[in-house]
């Protein structure tokens, strides 16, 4: 969010803020829907940038589509192929209302290469959103995970927020991130937590980024639908099925990688070997033992995936050696 201005590295308004809150942060979500609002092509952080070509919002205009198409034909999902023939091809730039997004119709407009790549990347991106998810080449929105918004609350969280270009893409890029008081209130600052599931605090809802993008409806179906054994649990290897007979199932699903982990972003989206099913007291004591191994090894987060795949195995190698 800093940009360079005579010679000079200038924080934006955004990153002074996040310096002001002191030991409070900003959610990754809430930094996602904003930066869903403000960005545009052309963009000032890339090569090209013009205040003459007209601005589109692709972020706003993927989401817009998902939410038509979720309502109108029940299908929650967006290909890369359809961004090209149905958001390109009928030439949408994000501005449009929800509701026209759902007689849009099959071009003849194809990607090709480099085009295909960066679209499947702004994709990925994007869906790492708690409400979003990228499966099997498909970008899936959790419409019932909107179901608590109001219709003017989704028309927000999808509306671009535009004003006058400054044709210096440094001051330019200053303006997108120069929160004004209203936009500040629709942005999440809490206090740190910790990694473990302790989601309750005197009845009120804590660490709801995290409960939102851990429980995503759609990566839990497609680990239950074809996990080898999606009962069993995976660290103390109890059915928890078997021992709870009156419940269909109590294992959560366990992202070995914390989705909080900034090296989700570049990943190409979820599969069976990131998942992990786990009995509650193994789910809550894994991601203690995550956070007492962080702080031992003096780290904020994981290095790698493989970093975090060693530091679960250790989780089960200890189970295992009780």
């Amino acid at each position: 969010m800093p940009s360079n201005i005579n010679g000079r590295l200038s924080p934006t308004s955004l990153c002074r803020r996040l310096v002001a809150t002191g030991d409070q942060y900003l959610t990754y979500d809430a930094y996602l829907q904003y930066l869903v609002k403000v960005f545009y092509y052309p963009s000032p952080v890339f090569q090209g940038y013009n205040t003459t070509d007209s601005q589109s919002y692709p972020y706003c205009a993927i989401l817009k589509y998902l939410i038509a198409n979720a309502r109108s034909s029940g299908d929650p999902s967006l290909t890369v192929e359809a961004v090209f023939s149905r958001l390109i091809g009928n030439h949408v730039n994000g501005l449009e209302g929800i509701n026209s997004y759902s007689s849009l119709v099959d071009t003849n407009l194809t990607g090709h290469g480099d085009q295909l790549r960066q679209v499947r990347e702004m994709l990925i991106f994007i869906s790492q959103l708690s409400f979003l998810s990228w499966i099997d080449g498909r970008l899936f929105i959790d419409i019932h995970g909107l179901s608590n918004l109001s219709s003017e609350q989704i028309e927000q969280l999808v509306s671009p927020v535009s004003g006058l270009r400054n044709e210096n893409p440094d001051l330019e890029i200053q303006r997108l991130f120069d929160i004004s008081p209203s936009e500040e209130k629709s942005l999440e600052f809490n206090e740190p937590s910790t990694p473990e599931d302790d989601v309750f605090t005197e009845g009120r809802k804590v660490r709801v980024s995290h409960l939102r993008t851990e429980r995503n409806r759609k990566v839990i179906r497609h680990y239950f639908r074809h996990a080898d054994n999606p009962k069993l649990c995976d660290i103390c290897r109890v059915e928890v099925a078997g021992r709870y007979p009156w419940l269909d199932n109590l294992i959560e699903v366990h992202h070995i990688l914390p989705l909080s982990s900034p090296l989700n972003v570049d990943r190409a989206g979820t599969s069976l070997n990131d998942l992990v099913g786990l009995c509650p007291n193994c789910h809550r004591a894994t991601h203690s033992f995550y956070k007492i191994e962080l702080a031992n090894e003096n780290l904020a987060d994981f290095v790698s995936e493989e970093h975090a795949k060693e530091t679960y195995y250790q989780v089960r190698s200890q189970f295992q050696n009780i």
